[in-house]
């Protein structure tokens, strides 16, 4: 296409979209002539600018030819805007540029005295029409010359914005060495290193020269500044060789850089500890000088070994140790892979040894199925995850002494102590003041049928202990459509499956078969086919299935089978049927882990079905023990006729009963034509089945079943946040930032969880933080305060910037809140 050709093309689309067209070009290289002009342009008055005509041009377009197109063709250099007697007429109208400089300069939206320099200082960059067409991609509309120069810097380096952020970034991606960076030798070939160089000096407050490996000097000086952000001393010989003036600026950086790159940094990082022996460094100081810092991970080692070494010593102030782990937990290293799972176990040993000293409440005179429920439980819920961590470590070389000792505590201290108390207690005929397991349908489901339209679900999962129920329960409790409650039940004596299902039912009495098991009102309880007849015989509109089944089906199936019910009675197994097996009961602990994961996702999925009541509850729990049961916990089987048994009870007649465990009164048991006899505390009979996994006594662990009663409710709103700060003046690099939350978490206000950082226009200023506002109380409970680190920069004084708050949701992150603050940051100015 030729210039005429262009220029026709110009003409057009100002006819297109103004009601004529008046176009200037200024072509001081003659491409054209007046005859070509005129002999080529049709419907277009053609002037030539002279220094005598401007006013008569200006008069004649403007008053007497107003509706009819012009083009101004003048063979001389555009003159600037002050000699320019015709500037306000080319405001409104357009100007054609004919030469490669103008096309691109118009292509590029950019200042031809801003192009023009760049092109002529660095010809190489423009020699290319790839690297033109990518500048025009990232290159920023009416850029200056410093946007100009990061944008070719970006091209070059393939970031995608002219950002030095992530110029940056895409240098230290490629290679660290000079000789091995692509990228490097692409500036230094196609613009200039040296000017690259000063802007990402400039802009991280150091000194770079490319003689002097600048992209090693660079990493050295951003881990060193991320390190020192958070460390409570100084080390000479690096403050003396890594200074910046910008410290904030470089620890954002390293930030963002693990966010977007972490793995690349990662080894960076992994080799600057090795390399500057960083360990060697950190063990002189007190914990409490490297426990903030965030840059390495031998920092998170450290901690993991002065926990463990307090341990075994038994010199740990356990809240504050208990805090620093959940503070390392949401670091980036603490958060990860092994050391994340090294945390996780410790936190839980930690935590049995804030525990222990609830075992001496044990000989009070309260009911000690009432204090399982209410605060023993906790020991069985620490032990079972540190037991499931530390069997799942890589390293469990550095908790065996801990995880031995743990062991020796839980089973000869708390299990024994809680045996001794629980056997005294069933000698004297104890029945608990828990609510029976055996009145769970007449107290809970009948009245709901009597009084409600609402379709019960009713979950029993076999063997969910009440310590795992109420995980489960915490769990549930962080739902925004739901609420959760627990209370505990007693189960019936012994604690077996049979016995246990049977007791959820609806029945007047149950007695014990020798062939057809526990019958309710005659008629057997064994698989789904009897109970269902039995609870259709109260409620006909009642369904009963394993819970397996429900969740394969597809929600069409699904609204097909439930339409018209009532009451849906589901059947999970997945703890009791690994742990009454020899050969896996050893996996007890991971079969709840599972168990609890099941229990969630089936509420997710009967959400969906509309399920607004769902009870989740077991037949029984159990007690479970690592160690290799000795010969003196194993007593004598029980002889007689015996109907049913396993490792902790019998049931029959005539029965014997052996030293080691007791005989069970007629009110302690809802079995009326069969003797009951329980192994004392941990005791097992020498009898079938696994030894580890037992359940069939009274100890609390078997004995105390959990009743979670979940309720669908209309989602509540998370609660407000605002800024409670008078004065939004910003003095210092470091702010301080509080926030109220308006509303206590009930009901009616769920959690919010927000991103929070400082911003100027789109560019984060600030490091970006993550807060969670989940605080119950009065008013003067619910504030907190956060820092805030500024990049260093020149701020204008009386300047603002935006403290930007977005609330993170499943779908990602949404605007929430937005508070301006001024910056008066005198100290800047000296």
């Amino acid at each position: 296409m030729n210039v005429i050709e262009k220029l026709q093309e110009k003409i057009q689309r100002e006819k297109e979209t103004k009601k004529r067209a008046i176009v200037f070009w200024y072509d001081p290289q003659a491409q054209a002539s007046m005859d070509e002009l005129k002999g080529q342009l049709e419907d277009i008055e053609v002037r030539q600018l002279t220094n005598h005509n401007f006013f008569q041009l200006k008069v004649e377009i403007e008053l007497q030819r107003s509706n009819e197109s012009f083009l101004i063709y003048s063979d001389e250099a555009k003159p600037n805007d002050k000699e320019n007697m015709l500037l306000d007429l080319l405001s409104y109208s357009t100007e054609f540029k004919a030469d490669e400089t103008a096309m691109l300069s118009e292509t590029l939206q950019v200042s031809d005295h801003v192009l023009r320099p760049m092109m002529e200082q660095y010809p190489l960059f423009f020699g290319s029409k790839e690297r033109k067409r990518k500048l025009s991609n990232i290159l920023p509309k009416d850029a200056d010359d410093n946007q100009f120069e990061l944008s070719m810097m970006a091209v070059l380096v393939r970031a995608t914005v002219p950002d030095i952020r992530v110029i940056t970034r895409q240098l230290l991606l490629n290679a660290l060495h000079k000789e091995e960076n692509e990228l490097l030798k692409q500036l230094e070939r196609n613009y200039s290193l040296e000017r690259a160089l000063e802007s990402i000096s400039r802009h991280f407050g150091v000194s770079l020269e490319k003689e002097n490996e600048p992209l090693v000097q660079l990493l050295n000086v951003l881990i060193y500044q991320h390190f020192r952000q958070n460390a409570g001393f100084t080390v000479e010989d690096w403050e003396a060789q890594w200074t910046s003036s910008s410290p904030n600026i470089c620890a954002l950086f390293v930030e963002e850089f693990l966010q977007h790159d972490g793995e690349v940094l990662e080894e960076y990082i992994k080799e600057w500890e090795k390399v500057h022996k960083v360990r060697g460094v950190l063990s002189k100081q007190d914990i409490e000088n490297y426990q903030l810092i965030n840059t390495f991970p031998v920092v998170d080692v450290l901690i993991i070994e002065k926990c463990i070494d307090e341990l075994v010593h038994q010199t740990i102030h356990v809240d504050e140790r208990l805090s620093l782990i959940g503070q390392r937990l949401k670091t980036y290293w603490g958060s990860k892979g092994r050391l994340k799972a090294l945390f996780e176990t410790l936190f839980e040993a930690i935590r049995l040894e804030k525990l222990k000293p609830v075992v001496n409440r044990l000989h009070q005179p309260e009911d000690l199925y009432e204090s399982y429920a209410t605060y023993l439980y906790e020991i069985d819920h620490a032990y079972r995850h540190f037991m499931h961590n530390f069997t799942n470590l890589d390293a469990k070389e550095m908790l065996e002494e801990i995880a031995s000792h743990l062991t020796n505590w839980y089973e000869n201290e708390y299990l024994r102590r809680t045996s001794e108390e629980m056997n005294f207690r069933m000698e004297d005929g104890y029945v608990s003041k828990l609510m029976p397991q055996r009145t769970f349908f007449s107290k809970m489901i009948l009245p709901i049928l009597e009084k409600e339209q609402t379709r019960v679900f009713v979950i029993i999962s076999d063997a969910l202990r009440y310590e795992a129920a109420y995980e489960l329960h915490e769990q549930l409790k962080e739902r925004e459509n739901g609420k959760s409650s627990i209370n505990s039940m007693a189960a019936s004596y012994p604690t077996y499956t049979q016995l246990g299902m049977a007791s959820l039912l609806p029945y007047r009495e149950l007695v014990a078969d020798e062939k057809k098991g526990v019958l309710a009102d005659g008629q057997s309880t064994k698989g789904t086919d009897n109970r269902r007849s039995i609870l259709q015989s109260v409620e006909p509109q009642t369904e009963v299935l394993k819970l397996k089944e429900l969740l394969d089906m597809k929600a069409s199936e699904a609204d097909h089978l439930l339409k018209g019910k009532r009451l849906v009675y589901l059947y999970h197994d997945h703890i009791d049927a690994l742990g009454d097996s020899v050969k896996s009961e050893r996996e007890t602990y991971g079969a709840v882990h599972q168990a609890i994961q099941d229990l969630q996702y089936a509420v997710d999925r009967l959400s969906r079905l509309q399920a607004k009541r769902i009870f989740i509850t077991a037949d029984h729990g159990f007690l479970f023990q690592f160690k290799q049961i000795e010969n003196h916990g194993k007593i004598p089987a029980v002889e007689g006729q015996v109907i049913d048994h396993n490792r902790r009870f019998a049931i029959g007649h005539k029965l014997t009963v052996p030293e080691g465990s007791i005989k069970l009164t007629e009110r302690q048991t809802p079995l009326k034509n069969v003797e009951v006899v329980l192994a004392k505390g941990i005791n097992r009979f020498k009898t079938g089945g696994g030894l580890q996994f037992i359940h069939g006594g009274a100890l609390p662990q078997e004995a105390v079943v959990p009743l979670i009663d979940y309720r669908r409710i209309e989602i509540g709103q998370p609660v407000d946040i605002v800024v409670a700060m008078i004065n939004k003046v910003i003095t210092n690099y470091r702010i301080l930032v509080s926030f109220y939350q308006e509303q206590s978490i009930s009901d009616n206000y769920t959690s919010r969880k927000v991103h929070a950082a400082f911003y100027q226009g789109d560019e984060r200023i600030s490091n970006e933080i993550e807060l969670v506002f989940n605080l119950k109380g009065e008013n003067r409970d619910r504030n907190r305060q956060v820092s805030f680190n500024l990049v260093e920069k020149h701020y204008k004084i009386g300047e603002t910037c935006t403290l930007r708050i977005k609330t993170i949701t499943k779908k990602g992150k949404e605007p929430y809140l937005e508070e301006e603050f001024v910056l008066r940051l005198y100290e800047a100015l000296y």
